[in-house]
């Protein structure tokens, strides 16, 4: 048995691969061991493979928020203590994105769902990546980072009244102190911050929420993709926003002549397709 997990902060995409013809599916609330306790995480992998407690087989985790050996290893502990007779393997969720989106082929990969990263994908390998910096310090064109635009309007006054309005209807009360608690002292900042681009994707057809959307997308080409220094690369992108705005996504690349190759909600049937040929099963 094969257990695929592709992780963001958000939700999780699991795949369970018992023979090359049976797949199921799960969703469950993501982890990010940047912010959460194994004791956290170990609740929420709990919920979903308890049933697979008695089994054996490979689990390979990719996830937001792997970016340092300690935390990989505060998520292999907490998989381990649900699925002892399992070989584990935990990677970024980057690596994910890259094997599930391009493959055998080179390219830059990009990630933009609650947050965003990217990173130069060459013979199988992550071999350069822009550090993301969070939702404080970057994740342009992420949820996060639309949310974070939005919100910061809105306390500051410079929403369209209409937009602000229906803010209000449909969010509820958004005092000043209210939202800077959530943003600040708050537990996951970063998908709350996130929980604000469905209303985005609701009143896309208003000039503000345009522009909002075309400059995170125009941000984080500078910032990130055209940093990589290769042009001739196309650019591949997973996550929920890249998929939701996957128009002005591409129309924002064109400006920069880049070549955008796929775009995916999410890694999941990738990663899929990649172990069923590796002939694992």
């Amino acid at each position: 048995m094969i257990v695929v997990a592709d992780s963001g902060s958000t939700s999780i995409d699991w795949r369970i691969i018992e023979d090359a013809f049976h797949v199921r599916k799960a969703v469950s609330m993501g982890v990010n061991p940047v912010y959460q306790s194994v004791e956290d995480m170990l609740q929420v992998f709990g919920e979903v493979l308890c049933g697979l407690s008695d089994k054996e087989g490979c689990l390979y985790f990719y996830g937001a928020g792997v970016v340092s050996d300690k935390a990989a290893e505060a998520v292999r502990t907490a998989l381990g203590s649900v699925l002892p007779g399992f070989e584990i393997s935990v990677d970024s969720d980057l690596m994910a994105a890259a094997i599930a989106s391009l493959g055998s082929r080179d390219g830059i990969v990009a990630i933009l769902g609650t947050g965003s990263n990217s990173g130069l994908y060459q013979e199988g390998r992550i071999t350069g990546n822009i550090p993301a910096g969070g939702f404080i310090l970057g994740d342009e064109g992420s949820g996060a980072w639309f949310g974070k635009q939005l919100l910061s309007d809105y306390i500051k006054g410079m929403l369209p009244e209409a937009l602000s309005r229906a803010l209000e209807e449909e969010c509820g009360p958004l005092s000043y102190h209210a939202v800077v608690d959530r943003v600040y002292r708050g537990e996951m900042p970063s998908r709350y911050l996130a929980s604000f681009s469905p209303f985005l994707k609701r009143h896309e057809d208003y000039e503000y929420v345009r522009g909002v959307l075309e400059a995170g997308f125009r941000i984080f080409m500078q910032r990130n993709v055209l940093r990589y220094g290769r042009p001739d690369l196309p650019l591949a992108a997973v996550g929920s926003v890249a998929a939701v705005y996957e128009g002005i996504l591409r129309s924002v690349a064109a400006e920069f002549r880049i070549e955008v190759l796929n775009v995916e909600a999410s890694a999941g049937d990738g990663l899929v397709r990649f172990y069923q040929n590796q002939n694992i099963l």
